[in-house]
């Protein structure tokens, strides 16, 4: 049970299942677009990528 709650709450499910529709959502309400791609697939690089560097490094910030 302690696992599966250490994997809901990790920063990485964070990063995708939170912060990728919301930087979506964000780049749609500013109509922004980055070449052809869609905004959620950017979203979810981007939230990943950060919920990545957050989970190894420990902080969701550059300074520790």
């Amino acid at each position: 049970m302690e696992n599966i709650l250490k994997i809901i709450f990790s920063p990485i499910v964070f990063g995708l299942l939170f912060l990728a529709p919301l930087i979506a959502q964000s780049m749609t309400a500013a109509e922004l677009q980055l070449f052809t791609l869609p905004n959620l697939l950017v979203g979810l690089v981007i939230g990943g990528t950060w919920g990545s560097v957050a989970h190894f490094r420990g902080s969701w910030l550059w300074i520790r």
